[in-house]
């Protein structure tokens, strides 16, 4: 094999797979590493047999480091023996990788694929890549933790660097009321936000429920619950139109937002609600920290981690009436403070220190 180091001029990096249209989290990363002097670079396209070795080979310059993120496209198939092929493809393609003396950083962004047919086959590859990365890096140390309780990590391999924020993707919050009239929503009374993907690990339905619960009892007042997302999934979402038009209080947006349309949705907000099943990092919650929004969410690891201070609205996620609690304690308290602390905390979130922490990881080798 041959051992092949990064070189000490430019440090060339290959970052795998491209997912810069449906997420900005690696165009802001890949911003921060060139500040940092790194040539980061992509994939032109999606290549057979072994795509990343064939992505590495076609590069003008030599790659020093392949830097994956989600694995997901390289172990596709709809049945078990499809899937079990595409795995054993990826292992064989990280080996390879290493083989020709490019060192391989993994970010573990989520436990397996969100809508995983076959978590068993997904664990497998997992754990085999865990052993073959070179550096494997967490957004948090409870996302270290937890990931450790269901796979053998080796700690040494590993590195914690928090996921930025969103705060210059997106345009700037505007006038509540203007938001408001522009979504043609209530211009009085609080407004509730759960805006993401609808997919069935982010606890909708639970939140639905719970929100009938409060109306019953009235603990909310006029409050409004706006859910905003589209549903991958046509049965999942007929099942929450269902629902939400059985619970008084509730607006269902479910056609696609755009990019320059989601200030309005945090803008006419006045709390964000994430009652996540399981999660390890959640782009939402970043994403409402970036507009300084108040958050309602489990009290996990993880997302007391990234809180920090701003954890007034967490619930026990073992507690039935955890979520009922929080929305009511939303009512008490001061949400124009809750606020400025969210600000302060997603300050620690920058770009530039990022950029700088993993190109320091890249020349550890």
């Amino acid at each position: 094999m041959n051992n092949n180091t990064p070189s000490s001029e430019t440090l060339r990096v290959l970052i795998m797979p491209d997912y810069r249209i449906d997420n900005p989290y690696q165009q802001l990363l890949a911003k921060a590493l060139t500040s940092e002097g790194v040539e980061v670079l992509f994939p032109f396209g999606y290549r057979r047999v072994f795509p990343i070795l064939r992505a590495i080979k076609t590069q003008e310059n030599k790659i020093d480091v392949l830097h994956l993120h989600w694995l997901s496209p390289y172990i596709k198939g709809r049945n078990k023996f499809t899937k079990s092929i595409y795995a054993i493809k990826f292992v064989i393609d990280i080996v390879l990788t290493k083989w020709i003396g490019v060192k391989v950083v993994w970010t573990v962004h989520n436990y397996t694929a969100h809508n995983s047919q076959f978590p068993g086959l997904e664990h497998w590859t997992q754990q085999n890549l865990l052993k073959l990365a070179d550096r494997i890096i967490f957004h948090n140390i409870s996302a270290l933790k937890d990931f450790s309780q269901t796979y053998q990590v080796d700690k040494s391999k590993t590195e914690v660097i928090p996921h930025g924020h969103y705060r210059e993707v997106y345009k700037s919050p505007i006038d509540k009321l203007v938001a408001r009239k522009a979504l043609s929503l209530p211009l009085s009374g609080r407004i509730y936000l759960n805006l993401g993907m609808l997919r069935p690990y982010k606890g909708i339905e639970r939140l639905l429920q719970v929100w009938r619960e409060n109306k019953n009892k009235n603990l909310l007042g006029e409050s409004t619950l706006l859910i905003a997302g589209q549903a991958l999934d046509q049965d999942y979402g007929q099942k929450l139109a269902n629902q939400a038009s059985e619970t008084e209080g509730v607006i269902l947006h479910t056609n696609f937002i755009a990019d320059e349309r989601l200030h309005l949705f945090f803008s006419a907000a006045d709390v964000v609600v994430l009652p996540f099943d399981r999660i390890l990092t959640s782009g939402s919650l970043i994403l409402a920290m970036s507009y300084d929004k108040p958050i309602i969410a489990p009290r996990t690891g993880s997302i007391v981690e990234t809180l920090g201070t701003a954890d007034w609205l967490l619930y026990e996620p073992g507690d039935n009436q955890g979520l009922l609690h929080a929305l009511k304690e939303s009512t008490q308290i001061d949400l124009d403070a809750l606020s400025q602390l969210i600000k302060q905390e997603c300050d620690r979130l920058d770009w530039d220190k990022i950029g700088q922490s993993t190109q320091q990881i890249y020349h550890k080798f």
